[in-house]
């Protein structure tokens, strides 16, 4: 099996670097790396042939550089162009944590039942400290219950789900969740959870709570078109709006190490 990984890019000369690095420096190097570049106005596009020529691996990597409406029309450039069985979407500033990630994830593939595999994510956040985000696996009507960048599904699932709603600006995956849900049922018995290390560190940079609350927003209107949305829902909805509401009290107040403590009991 071959997997294609998807990273949209712009101006990512400074981030860039380390994420295809980790790419690379896979144990597994039947893959292929497609670039969406939203048209950079810096060395974004150079870094990335570089780093592939270097490593003699220019076959490897397909570069998309074009005006695109957001990053649900980027990842969805990218899908039209995978050539692999099995499809992972990398951002720009994140990057793997080891060099197994691809082996693993084609050995739980082996298993023709398996969908799709996820796991955790390294948060590392200069204010708030690092933590290690496990998956929720809860009811989608209360949460994501999967951390979208470290799911890699087969190729067929797209055929059936589709591709991503390009009306949202953030809450894509979370809609993308829902199809799935509304065509597979029970989402744990089409999918592994590898928990052992986790997939992808991401540089958190701070938390911004009107990006909170706009994905927020955006979850309740992809409940709603899929016909999901009722008085569980908005019970859940209020509860999390309040929480991101206090957060940012305590950012207000400066309460660093509240925050800090809120964070690891949520994600433990």
């Amino acid at each position: 099996m071959k997997i294609s990984l998807i990273t949209p890019t712009y101006n990512s000369s400074q981030s860039i670097h380390k994420c295809i690095e980790s790419v690379i420096s896979q144990s597994v190097l039947d893959f292929e790396h497609i670039i969406i570049d939203n048209q950079s106005s810096d060395n974004t596009i150079e870094k990335v042939k570089n780093i592939f020529s270097t490593n003699n691996l220019q076959s490897n990597v397909h570069i998309i550089s074009e005006k695109d409406n957001g990053i649900a029309e980027a990842f969805n450039k990218g899908i039209t162009k995978c050539s692999g069985e099995i499809i992972g979407i990398l951002n720009s500033d994140d990057f793997y944590h080891n060099n197994r990630v691809f082996e693993n994830v084609l050995s739980a593939f082996e298993d023709e039942y398996i969908q799709f595999v996820h796991g955790d994510i390294l948060f590392i956040d200069e204010v708030y400290g690092t933590n290690r985000r496990k998956p929720l696996r809860c009811n989608i009507r209360k949460a994501m219950p999967y951390n979208h960048p470290t799911m890699f599904l087969r190729k067929k699932v797209y055929d059936e789900v589709g591709v991503y709603n390009t009306s949202y600006k953030y809450a894509m995956d979370y809609d993308f969740i829902c199809r799935m849900i509304k065509i597979y049922g029970n989402l744990d018995t089409i999918s592994l959870y590898l928990s052992k290390e986790p997939f992808v560190v991401m540089n958190s940079g701070g938390a911004s709570w009107n990006y909170e609350k706009q994905t927020l927003y955006e979850t309740r209107i992809a409940q709603i078109k899929n016909e999901i949305w009722n008085l569980k829902s908005r019970f859940y909805y209020l509860i999390r709006l309040l929480r991101i509401n206090l957060k940012a009290v305590l950012s207000y107040l400066k309460l660093t190490s509240l925050i800090k403590l809120w964070r690891k009991l949520k994600w433990i």
